[in-house]
């Protein structure tokens, strides 16, 4: 279990970690002055003919020890569409996960016109036997055609980007070097990679004197925040990073290209991943069969509304959750075909990365469940497959249900997608859950689906139970972009079980 669930935490947090230091494009919602306040003619005041505006190198160092590097280039073009910028970035990280090194390279690359408007981006991550490339570009108005390919299959798309779309990188410090401590502002950000949106807050700290090789130099600091996530950036008076602290204990320092590339990475010998299970105190080892069981879990602020299930309710004051989980169950029989089912309805509708409209996964589906009577017959039988077809192996990924189906290997998220994909093709509305599962005296972070048969049942394809114990705790549903939610909880969570039972010993005290 820890080894499925931590080799998930791994790719999230890379995705963080570039996310936070150089990738994302956003565009202004609750400050659109920005970028006239720190240069007159916005970014396009940083622009100049025929010269290279920023080339960037930082090094990422955890424990100590040089781990990778990120470098950031901006560059003027001109071409039979005119004055065009390209910034682009490389984000090199090799890393101890499980004890086995994991190297990671993620490549990020857009073109603006001279109005500084999104025309083209790319992003490509790449790890050992595996790569991702989502690529996009306008096609009229605010609507671009997406491109996402990987080494099974390619699937196009449209996208609505706003017309305002900027790069989130080093130039957009540049326009933050302004802020004077106490000062706020709001973002909302735009990942290629998930290809959806989120909000960050950007907050100007202090002003500190940075020890930067060897000199003093003044710095603002500023903060980060999005999804409970922090980083901090130490920005000097011409505008560049010199210092970023990230998560996990992750930091990238300003440096000189021979620098950074002077030698390979080395991967620290402790794992990263080692301390982010999740503390537990009280009878955690019954759980698992126990028909219902009270936690509480403390250190970081929940949202109720994406606890509350089927099988859980909520109580929260400040940082202290309070969560009442239940065991699920089968039911003595699911829907016939065609019965509407009163669920959302992206429980049933297709994603970039569920492809239940593929006709792949349509027809493995229909292998699977024949001409299904009854849901709960059809669900299980594709608990059964996924469970039995999928090789349990750690994968460093992006996952896809069309992937896993064309190369049946990875963790809990390939389970999961897979098994989600396979049940909306089937016509059974299915999401996927985040949260965590007891495991050796800790909790660790797991996903698994739940699945509409007449009423929610949490199954774990991953596992092989079909019906989730007391020890599954939902913390959040949906994907990729939903799940690094979870960044703002590691290192924080602590839980503690203070009550196992009868489900009529749910409202009592434990002793």
């Amino acid at each position: 279990m820890s080894r499925i669930s931590k080799r998930t935490l791994f790719i999230l947090a890379v995705l963080a970690l570039w996310t936070f230091s150089m990738g994302w494009l956003v565009f202004r919602e609750a400050y659109p002055e920005l970028l006239t306040v720190a240069a007159p003619g916005g970014y396009r005041s940083f622009f100049s003919r025929g010269v290279m505006v920023m080339d960037q190198w930082m090094k990422i160092t955890f424990q100590g020890r040089q781990i990778g590097y990120s470098h950031t280039s901006v560059d003027s073009l001109d071409d039979a569409n005119g004055r065009q910028y390209q910034i682009a970035n490389r984000t090199l990280l090799q890393m101890n996960v499980m004890g086995a090194t994991q190297r990671i390279a993620v490549h990020a690359r857009s073109i603006v016109d001279s109005m500084y408007h999104l025309q083209r981006f790319s992003f490509v991550l790449s790890a050992t036997g595996y790569a991702m490339t989502i690529e996009g570009k306008r096609k009229q108005g605010n609507t671009f055609d997406c491109l996402i390919r990987s080494s099974e299959t390619s699937r196009r798309l449209s996208i609505t980007i706003p017309d305002d779309a900027i790069l989130y990188s080093p130039m957009t410090e540049l326009s933050l070097k302004s802020l004077a401590p106490g000062r706020a502002l709001t973002l909302r950000m735009f990942n290629p990679m998930t290809l959806s949106s989120q909000n960050i807050t950007i907050k100007a700290l202090r002003r500190e004197i940075l020890q930067h090789q060897g000199k003093s130099i003044e710095a603002t600091v500023l903060s980060a925040m999005m999804e409970g996530m922090e980083t901090l950036s130490w920005i000097g008076k011409d505008g560049n990073i010199l210092r970023q602290e990230t998560l996990f204990g992750w930091a990238m320092e300003a440096c000189r290209p021979e620098e950074a590339t002077a030698a390979a990475p080395v991967a620290p010998t402790g794992d990263m991943l080692a301390q982010l299970a999740v503390p537990v105190i009280g009878p955690a080892n019954q759980l698992a069969t126990a028909p219902f069981a009270r936690i509480r879990l403390s250190g970081a602020k929940l949202q109720t509304a994406s606890l509350e299930t089927h099988r859980q309710s909520v109580t929260a004051t400040g940082d202290v959750t309070e969560i009442i989980v239940r065991a699920d169950s089968l039911p003595a029989s699911g829907l016939t075909p065609g019965t509407p089912p009163a669920v959302p309805q992206g429980a049933l509708a297709p994603s970039p990365f569920i492809q239940s409209d593929d006709s792949r996964l349509i027809h493995r589906s229909r292998e699977i469940t024949g001409a299904w009577t009854n849901s709960l017959e059809a669900v299980l039988a594709l608990h059964k497959w996924v469970y039995e077809k999928v090789e349990k192996e750690p994968t460093v990924s992006l996952p896809s249900a069309l992937d896993v189906l064309l190369k049946p290997r990875g963790d809990c998220n390939e389970h999961t997608y897979l098994f989600v994909g396979l049940a909306r093709a089937a016509g059974i509305p299915a999401v996927i859950r985040v949260g965590l599962t007891y495991h050796n005296g800790s909790f660790y972070y797991h996903a698994w689906p739940s699945v509409f048969v007449g009423r929610w049942l949490d199954m774990d394809p991953t596992l092989g139970t079909p019906a989730v114990g007391a020890d599954h705790i939902s913390l959040f549903e949906g994907e990729i972009s939903e799940q690094m939610k979870l960044m703002g909880l590691l290192g924080r969570l602590k839980a503690e079980i203070t009550g196992v039972g009868k489900e009529a010993d749910a409202g009592k005290e434990s002793p």
